[in-house]
């Protein structure tokens, strides 16, 4: 397709790549916008090049691309497969699998009645589903590798949007010089726990600045016109405070009371992985939660969430930790880490507080759509909230944007600057319809999260619980045609809306309490019958 319309993305983590992408494979003019660095030239405008790129890690990523988690892999489940797909690049999603780890089951650490350490294992998928470990940036990698290819597609590092003006269609960007320190804490402590040479200090053209310290700003800024903006710059989104700085915005934060620290667990001293690599492996305690998946180099990267209250008590006095986390969490001191090396970890790493943002706005007119993070937040629980945004990029390209480009290049034509007839890249109504659709789809995947946290440390432990998972699980393999099946299963592996997955589940639930209503009514009335009868055989023997 000619186009001389120009759509930019704000962000270059994994949704904004993606979006970046599917633009630019629709044939318009696409500039992706990132504020982070990149690698090879030291200039206002750094863009990635090739060698760059595919000279990192084909396993990781470039670790040094993602200054706030770099050390963390995650889980790929099927919507975001097809999000991944959906922009039809051969051989894009079988470069991001390639060496990935699939996990069948979630494994629940706990104590039998007696305190000894038990292992309970629980299938994910019904039908023998996985997920797929990766690391995040590998994601942004391989778009961005694809990205580049694209002929009508630009990519810029090192800008910080500093405003936006809707009205007249232009960002304006400034340019940013990263500090001297590039190597986060976590990188650093991961490093020496799994025995990896830590990298030299980078200078700032070269290596990533370290996000806790502030990018230096220069006097260079860069105005930008475009015809669409697709904001994908994060939780803290500089696009969505524009927009709301604009119109009227119903924006809810709030936060589960609970801090997350990053851990890692090493390879054993074969350079093995210590606990089955085809898990997920989950520590849980009444208040407080391990989840541990397998890295690429035979360790295990871990989160540990505990409220609020306790992290900064234990902050306060470090030589209770030990202590603390071998009773809430057992086989993990001294089997996969010593003592000291888990006292060092949870002083050293950050404690980052777990929050969801819902709002009841996605884009502005038909010139803004935001995406990601920048338009939802989620706990981790779930493990949803990139695969979430992955698919706002595919639902809004195919079921959106392109048939109303489609009905708008055959219905009504729309002369362009050089006087070709052409579509806008949004047609009137696109971004208030996409909304209407979507909004209640993301809102109840942020309380399906939230909800999880709950089922984490409580439900796995249950007997009730293992037993209805077990029920739908048997429903869902052997009688398909009832269209039974796990809530995980519907989220992780369907691409339902999330708005059909809750009635599906709330159906379910409903069908299965009254089952269990029906069966305690004709046991009780059994035991009337009974009683009845041994009444008179009481009766006749007397």
């Amino acid at each position: 397709m000619d186009s001389t319309q120009k759509v930019i993305v704000v962000g270059g983590g994994p949704v904004g790549a993606l979006s970046a992408l599917y633009a630019a494979r629709r044939g318009y003019e696409t500039e992706l916008y990132e504020l982070r660095d990149g690698k090879s030239i030291p200039s206002s405008s750094i863009q990635y090049t090739r060698s760059s790129l595919e000279s990192s890690d084909p396993n990781h990523g470039d670790p040094s691309l993602r200054p706030d988690f770099a050390v963390i892999p995650l889980t790929l489940s099927e919507r975001g497969i097809q999000a991944i797909a959906g922009a039809k690049v051969p051989g894009l999603l079988d470069a991001i699998l390639t060496g990935s780890i699939p996990l069948y089951h979630r494994m629940v650490h706990t104590r039998d009645h007696a305190g000894k350490h038990v292992e309970i294992p629980m299938k994910y998928g019904p039908q023998g589903q996985s997920l797929h470990t990766l690391q995040r940036e590998k994601i942004t990698k391989y778009c961005l590798l694809a990205l580049e290819k694209e002929p009508t597609a630009r990519l810029f590092f090192n800008q910080k949007m500093s405003s936006c003006d809707f009205e007249k269609n232009i960002a304006t960007f400034g340019s940013v010089v990263w500090k001297e320190k590039s190597r986060i804490p976590e990188q650093e402590i991961a490093d020496d726990v799994v025995g990896r040479k830590p990298a030299p200090v980078a200078k700032p053209a070269e290596e990533l600045g370290n996000m806790p310290f502030v990018p230096t700003n220069t006097s260079e800024t860069k105005i930008v016109k475009f015809d669409f903006l697709i904001g994908a710059d994060g939780t803290y989104s500089s696009v969505r405070q524009s927009m709301m700085r604009k119109v009227e915005v119903d924006f809810n934060q709030f936060y589960c009371n609970a801090l997350w620290c990053d851990l890692i667990f090493p390879a054993d001293e074969h350079g093995n992985y210590p606990l089955d690599s085809r898990c997920l492996h989950v520590w849980p305690a009444d208040e407080n939660i391990v989840i541990a998946q397998p890295d690429f180099n035979g360790s295990f990267r871990a989160g540990m969430v505990c409220s609020t209250d306790r992290i900064r008590h234990l902050e306060a006095h470090p030589e209770q930790f030990a202590d603390f986390f071998a009773r809430e969490f057992p086989g993990i001191i001294p089997d996969l880490i010593s003592s000291e090396e888990a006292t060092a970890q949870f002083q050293k790493h950050q404690k980052i507080p777990l929050k969801s943002i819902k709002m009841n706005k996605l884009g502005y007119q038909d010139k803004l759509l935001l995406v990601g993070d920048s338009s939802h937040a989620m706990t981790p629980f779930y493990g949803m909230g990139m695969i979430t945004g992955l698919e706002d990029v595919r639902i809004f390209f195919e079921q959106f944007r392109d048939p109303a480009a489609a009905h708008a290049r055959n219905q009504q034509p729309f002369p362009s600057a050089d006087g070709k007839t052409l579509p806008p890249f949004c047609p009137p109504g696109t971004i208030a319809a996409y909304t209407a659709y979507r909004l209640p789809d993301v809102h109840e995947m942020i309380d399906f999260a939230h909800g999880n946290y709950h089922e984490l440390r409580y439900g796995v432990r249950s007997s009730v619980a293992r037993a209805r998972k077990i029920f739908d699980s048997f429903l869902a393999r052997w009688m398909p045609a009832l269209g039974w099946t796990t809530l995980y299963a519907r989220i992780q592996f369907d691409n339902e809306r999330f708005s059909d997955v809750r009635k599906k589940e709330e159906r379910q639930n409903l069908i299965v309490k009254g089952l269990l209503v029906g069966a305690a009514t004709l046991v009780a009335g059994g035991g009337v019958l009974g009683m009845a009868s041994l009444g008179r055989v009481l009766r006749l023997n007397a």
